[in-house]
């Protein structure tokens, strides 16, 4: 059958099936993007980009309608339809596509919606019908289910990124809220598993001159360390966290699994994909999740009775207010902007908290040169430099510690040669991690008084 076909497409691993089942019929389809329900635009740009690589190797056509990334479209369609969302979605974007496909001479279209056991599959056929009368175009109708699973497992044999939801912002919160109860079941399950351990344990363990089970057994080796008195310092410690990324996503990782009582995350970005090397919240599971609020999700299942706060906001002067510093024990500052950063010094500092401080770990890559200090006598770091003079111009004066490297910048021959084609900075786990690991070992050594 030869036909020219527009096939609307979702992603690319519903793609790859649908594709194969026209070329058996003699169909070489054109392809057409236009989903405006993707979101956040991270999430998008995946699925486009993973579809414009199969196509590429298919040496198929792909087609992008001029609207390609507008929010505002879906929102208009649903808005007031949340609970028949979907219904307005397939027409949004069948409707786009019949009328390209009219507008462009194709003699048909269809859609890859109709591959996944997920959607419902008599509404999508219904509404492409409407779509074709409307616009004088045939639509062609094919049940590619069967060969849903192929498609599937063809995708992720070539490493192709496979979303975990349809795309809109109402799956997404759906998704979160269904994950999140049940990682926080399995947290609370896990702690009362913990807690009603049989007595025999407790009494085998002691038998062998082994301290016998407390309720909070899982820092038994902490304990067993600092002594029951020392830990219970750390538990009746509140930590506040500015900056949920390399530096600062570590340290509330550690805090909790030392057993702080009490921390606060405040991070108003969300995790891409360049985070994944780095940030300990960031897979590919959590793109375009926030990164507080997906962090803390973490640390719950770490330690389900610490009392956790995720802001999923900006810090700044004007913010600083409702975060409560005054009532915590320290602050960790992991802020990357320098305006922000030396709001929150000033603003710490002039509290009378206890304030920690992470300065700049880019371009390194020994994590034993990482050390800790004053702000006002460290050396080689560029940030801490700038924060120096910012300080100065604020006439702020007093001392506090910081973490800073001591290792001279790290850069390719590359990046010398051309420093303008360099958009972001280079920076890696190993380093960020142990600044992190360091800032909270300042903190633990301090409550207990150790030098």
């Amino acid at each position: 059958m030869n036909m020219k076909l527009l096939l609307h497409c979702c992603c690319a691993p519903c793609s790859i099936s649908c594709i194969d089942v026209l070329r058996r019929e003699n169909i070489e389809p054109e392809l057409f993007w236009y989903n405006p329900n993707i979101h956040p635009v991270s999430e998008y740009e995946l699925r486009r980009d993973c579809l414009k690589s199969l196509t590429e190797k298919e040496k198929l056509e792909l087609i992008s309608a001029k609207e390609e990334y507008n929010i505002d479209n879906f929102l208009a369609a649903v808005c007031n339809k949340t609970e028949n969302r979907c219904e307005s979605c397939y027409k949004l974007r069948l409707e786009k596509t019949a009328a390209f496909a009219a507008q462009e001479g194709f003699q048909a279209f269809t859609t890859t919606l109709l591959i996944s056991p997920y959607q419902d599959h008599d509404l999508i056929k219904r509404i492409g019908e409407e779509c074709a009368a409307k616009y004088g175009v045939e639509f062609l109708y094919r049940d590619f289910r069967p060969f849903f699973r192929d498609g599937q497992n063809a995708a992720r044999t070539a490493g192709m990124y496979m979303q975990k939801y349809c795309g809109c912002i109402f799956s997404e919160e759906e998704r979160f809220k269904k994950n999140f109860t049940q990682r926080r079941s399995g947290a609370e399950d896990a702690g009362k598993i913990l807690k009603d351990k049989p007595k025999q344990i407790s009494a085998s363990l002691h038998s062998k001159g082994m301290l016998h089970l407390r309720e909070n057994y899982s820092f038994d080796r902490s304990i067993i360390l600092i002594g029951e008195d020392n830990f219970k310092k750390l538990q009746n410690t509140s930590v506040l966290v500015f900056g949920a990324g390399g530096v600062g996503s570590w340290a509330a990782e550690t805090l909790v699994r030392s057993g702080i009582g009490k921390i606060g995350i405040i991070d108003n970005d969300t995790v891409c994909i360049s985070n994944i090397n780095r940030q300990i919240e960031a897979t590919t599971l959590t793109i375009g999740k926030p990164k507080a609020s997906t962090l803390k999700e973490r640390l719950l299942e770490i330690n389900p009775n610490c009392n956790i706060t995720a802001w999923d906001e900006l810090f700044c002067k004007e913010s600083a207010g409702k975060f409560k510093i005054e009532e915590a024990d320290y602050v960790i500052d992991a802020i990357d902007s320098l305006n922000h950063k030396l709001d929150l010094i000033e603003i710490t500092c002039n509290t009378g908290i206890k304030l920690f401080s992470s300065m700049g770990m880019a371009f390194k890559l020994d994590p034993s040169l990482i050390k800790s200090g004053s702000i006002w006598k460290t050396e080689v770091c560029p940030l801490a430099r700038h924060v120096r003079q910012g300080l100065r111009k604020r006439n702020f004066n007093k001392d506090f510690t910081v973490v800073y490297s001591g290792e001279k910048p790290y850069r390719t021959q590359a990046q010398f040669d051309n420093p303008e084609q360099r958009p972001v900075n280079g920076s890696i786990v190993t380093v960020t991690a142990s600044a992190g690991l360091l800032l909270t070992s300042l903190i633990i050594r301090d409550i207990l008084s150790i030098d």
